[in-house]
């Protein structure tokens, strides 16, 4: 199995029961949901998940994410770029009967899944990256925009706004 492919099949209870590992990188060209959220398809997603029994003896495995996500300010709409790391415990259960019969409980720090002898890690590996991507992305202080000269366009014209704040104190005083 090549981790790097697109769709990346595992049998998640044999991974648990003898502590293995999968680990490899997955394009954002070849997550769709993820590419619709970044500027650009360069880079990929660097994983690990490694399987394991959890305390209650129950089939787990831990996933650590990395990525560097090419996104754009939601302030400025320039490019910036955030760097996720990001780490999550699942366990696995037999059958949708199964996973409809556990209790939520929110402050749970394992998240059941439905596992199976042919389970989609590269879907997994997606949405866990797609739900550590902020809600706003925004520097935290927006570099000024240029214009196509290179030079600033505060340099070059007020903004729309730009006499209000002089009107403003004036009236304060």
């Amino acid at each position: 199995m090549n981790p790097s492919e697109a769709s990346c099949r595992i049998d998640t209870f044999e991974l648990a029961r003898r502590g293995g590992v999968v680990e490899g990188r997955i394009p954002f060209a070849a997550a769709p949901r993820l590419r619709a959220s970044l500027r650009s398809d360069a880079g990929a997603i660097g994983f690990r998940l490694q399987g394991m029994m959890d305390d209650q003896g129950r089939p787990a495995a831990r996933l650590r994410l990395e990525a560097d996500l090419p996104l754009a300010c939601d302030r400025c709409g320039q490019p910036m770029s955030v760097s996720l790391r990001h780490e999550a415990t699942f366990y696995f259960v037999h059958d949708e009967a199964e996973l409809a019969a556990l209790p939520v409980a929110a402050e749970d720090e394992e998240e059941p899944l439905l596992g199976s002898d042919s389970f989609d890690l590269a879907a997994l590996v997606e949405d866990e990256t797609v739900l550590g991507i902020p809600v706003s992305p925004r520097h935290a202080e927006c570099p000024e925009p240029r214009d196509r000269r290179g030079s600033t366009a505060r340099n070059e014209r007020a903004g729309p706004f730009a006499g209000l704040r002089g009107l403003l104190r004036r009236d304060e005083h």
